[in-house]
Parts: structure tokens; sequence; C-alpha cells
């Protein structure tokens, strides 16, 4: 597994927010695959193209989806919004999905970890919150490879 890349769905309709993370990410992740979206339906759509790949697919693809970055405030579909969708999405369960936001309002972020965030955090200003965005897809990429190897062993 140690060939495996990291793939990070980068949803935010913010062109310079992007730009910045897939900046921060590129730099500090030697095996890391972005996929840019800027509005919940896109990820929605992707995900639904990704689940329908045949296990042969699957198998010949070398990265797969280690972290979603999600931002809260999106035209169209909200950022809360598009977790109640993957909600649906059962045997994407073990994906891991980081809110990044400008809000600090804590009666979002209370919605957003009851609906199966895994982390909130307010969008990096400077170095050291790109590092936390870093680091966290990090952590997430360990516990995924976890997660689907515990899955795997079930079935």
């Amino acid at each position: 597994m140690n060939t495996l890349s990291l793939r990070v769905l980068l949803v935010d309709d913010d062109d310079d927010d992007r730009q910045l993370i897939r900046w921060a990410l590129t730099n500090a992740i030697q095996q890391v695959v972005i996929e840019d979206m800027t509005t919940g339906q896109e990820l929605i759509d992707w995900l639904a193209t990704y689940r329908q790949l045949s296990p042969e697919d699957a198998a010949a693809d070398s990265s797969f989806v280690t972290v979603i970055l999600l931002d809260m405030h999106m035209p169209k579909l909200t950022g809360l919004e598009t977790l109640r969708l993957l909600g649906n999405m059962q045997d994407l369960a073990y994906m891991p999905v980081v809110m990044l936001t400008s809000s600090m309002n804590e009666q979002l972020k209370h919605q957003a970890y009851e609906q199966g965030i895994h982390l909130y955090m307010v969008k990096p200003t400077g170095p050291g919150g790109f590092h936390r965005v870093v680091e966290a897809v990090k952590l997430c990429f360990r516990d995924t490879l976890r997660m689907r190897d515990q899955m795997e062993e079930m079935l």
C-alpha cells in the first residue's frame, strides 16, 4: 500500500482558496492527486462516477479518495446540504470530510459535526494554518487506510 497516492477532493467556490490549499498540499505531500470542484453538486456527481468504477479499474487506480475538503458557504448546495447528500452514500462511510470555512459560527459547527464531518477548520490565512490543513490530510490518509483495510477484512 505504500505506492498509493492520496486523492483529495477539494470543494470550494473561491478560486484563490483552492489555489492556496492546492499549493500547500502539493508542496508538503509527494504523492497527492487533487480534484478541484467548485460546487457541492460537482462533488456528488464526481463521487457517483467514482462509485461505479469496475473492480479492475479501481485496482488499476493508484490513488483513492483520502479526504474531502469541503467549504461551508457555496452557492446552490451549501456544505451542510452537500453533507446530507453524502450521508446517503453508505459505501463511502470511511471517507473523512474536513469542513473548511471562514465561519466561526458555533451553531453551524455543531450542525456540521452532527452530519458527520470529521474535522471543522477555519480556512487558513497564514503558513501555520496551511500546515494544519496538510497535517489533517495526512492524518486522514492514515485513518482511511486503516478503515479501508478493516472493511476489506469484513468482506
